[in-house]
């Protein structure tokens, strides 16, 4: 007969077999079983947008300085620059060369040369070549002095060239190299770069009554800091060389002289991406073709033919000089002067032969600058930031018949995987003009994997006699492998009003092109 104690000890053993005896199941069924798990699988509910885009009166416009002006009668204005004139002599200096060589005036030698001796003291023009006008100052965009000093002495060499009519920030440009001694039958060598961006030159020369002239002030010597003695040679030499190069002009002033100007010009206005065409009535209010003169210099035009989009344009000004007077700089700003021709007074009216917002407009003609001489003593100035430009002024309200006004856009896809895919592609037209569209659009598969789609419809306008929606909707059934591909969306529309229609530049069409439907995932 077991004791007490020992009577615990076995129950408390069985208890403990008891109760791991679960857990020895569970291991065995997880590695009999554990191998055998199964993927998960579900459908996912899929709202895809491809395309959503508003075409509205500014893409009509297109790509131009035309802006729509919203109102109870929209305007679309038309204020810019047709053509600016660059007058490459008035804008870029011919590079200029200078070379100054100084040699001894004895044969043989050696000869000392003891320190602080001025070898060379000159102060004298920088000509520059090759300019017709008469300049007396100037401002530089940019350029650059590229300079090179070489001397063949048995000693120390020190230059100083001085630039005072050459300012930038206020500063004259001064130019200080020190060559050490040379070897026999060698050179000493110096190079380098000035940046003349943002200098003001007097042109006028050392006694400031001449033209197209820079003085300078050349010292060459032998340095008084250094206690060295030179020994020259009849045969040695130091040559400078200043190379005005890239000199490209921001501001300039005297005589420009009487040079032709060419105003032939072919301007694309109007640059709509979108706009395919049809009959706009078309009646501006404003219709200006300006010249506006910044120069301080007198302008002859003689213009001699005008186009629009290819119709001859006649008007009383054509073959007659017209004088245009100069600017006025004399604030520090420019007052331009202004001439203009009314295209209002055209024959024939090339508005009403357009019947469509204007694509290029094409000029012939020449100006003559300073037509009377130097009728300002010398006193002509231009400012490239400002320079003269052609403009057209153009002001028309959107109110008007239209007939077979027509839009088209392309869209690309590349592609989308969605495995086991079912569902629509779905394109939305929500009209916001108070006239409806007929509108025709196709779905192509660039690989031909699949046939074309091609939907043909009307949306009525946004309000309607017969309460119509103004919002249509179709719906393409699609698979996954019909998306897999790339694909296009070629889309046009064509609106027609019965009579004048007025158009607050507010309408808008959206197109809304999505794939809707499910697809199946899977967890591994």
């Amino acid at each position: 007969m077991m004791n007490k104690s020992a009577s615990k000890c076995l129950q408390l053993a069985q208890r403990r077999i008891l109760a791991r005896f679960p857990l020895a199941i569970c291991a065995i069924f997880l590695g009999v079983f554990g191998c055998n798990r199964q993927a998960t699988t579900w459908k996912v509910d899929v709202a895809l947008p491809l395309v959503d885009d508003l075409l509205d009166w500014t893409d009509v416009v297109g790509d131009s300085v035309a802006t729509v002006e919203t109102g109870p009668v929209a305007v679309i204005l038309f204020n810019g620059a047709l053509s600016e004139l660059n007058i490459e002599s008035l804008t870029q200096l011919p590079d200029t060369l200078v070379s100054q060589e100084l040699s001894p005036d004895f044969s043989g030698g050696p000869f000392q040369v003891p320190p602080g001796t001025v070898l060379l003291d000159s102060e004298e023009d920088i000509v520059f070549q090759g300019i017709d006008q008469q300049f007396k100052s100037i401002v530089l965009e940019s350029g650059r002095i590229e300079y090179s000093v070489k001397s063949s002495t048995d000693g120390y060499v020190e230059m100083g060239y001085d630039f005072p009519s050459v300012t930038i920030d206020g500063q004259a440009v001064e130019l200080y190299v020190l060559l050490p001694p040379s070897a026999t039958g060698q050179f000493q060598t110096a190079t380098g770069v000035i940046d003349l961006s943002g200098a003001a030159i007097d042109l006028t020369g050392v006694s400031g009554n001449e033209i197209n002239r820079i003085a300078s002030e050349l010292i060459i010597g032998t340095p008084a800091f250094i206690e060295d003695t030179a020994q020259v040679f009849g045969s040695d030499s130091i040559v400078v060389d200043m190379h005005f190069k890239d000199l490209l002009v921001q501001q300039v002033a005297g005589y420009f002289g009487q040079e032709t100007l060419d105003l032939d010009l072919e301007q694309k206005i109007f640059d709509s991406e979108v706009f395919t065409g049809g009959f706009l009535e078309i009646n501006p209010t404003r219709a200006l073709l300006a010249f506006r003169n910044t120069l301080a210099a007198d302008i002859r035009l003689d213009l001699d033919a005008l186009q629009v989009d290819g119709i001859n344009v006649d008007h009383p000004q054509f073959a007659v000089p017209q004088f245009i007077s100069r600017a006025d700089w004399n604030s520090g700003a420019v007052t331009p002067s202004i001439w203009s021709m009314d295209l209002l007074e055209t024959g024939p009216d090339v508005f009403e032969l357009l019947s469509y917002l204007p694509e290029w407009v094409t000029m012939q003609g020449e100006g003559l600058l300073n037509p009377l001489g130097d009728v300002s003593g010398g006193q002509d100035f231009f400012d490239v930031r400002q320079p003269p430009q052609l403009r057209l002024d153009l002001e028309w309200p959107l109110k008007g018949a239209i007939e077979q006004f027509g839009v088209a856009q392309t869209f690309n896809f590349e592609g989308v995987d969605l495995p086991q895919f079912e569902g629509d592609l779905v394109l939305r037209i929500t009209n916001g003009f108070p006239i409806s569209w007929d509108f025709n659009a196709e779905w192509i598969h660039l690989d031909d994997a699949f046939a074309t789609e091609v939907l043909d419809g009307m949306v009525p306008s946004f309000f309607n006699e017969t309460s119509a929606s103004n919002v249509i909707e179709w719906r393409i059934p699609v698979g996954d492998l019909r998306l897999m591909g790339p694909s296009q969306l070629v889309f046009s529309a064509r609106m027609n009003s019965e009579g004048e229609v007025v158009f607050t530049g507010n309408e808008r069409m959206r197109l809304q092109v999505s794939i809707e439907g499910t697809h199946q995932v899977t967890v591994e």
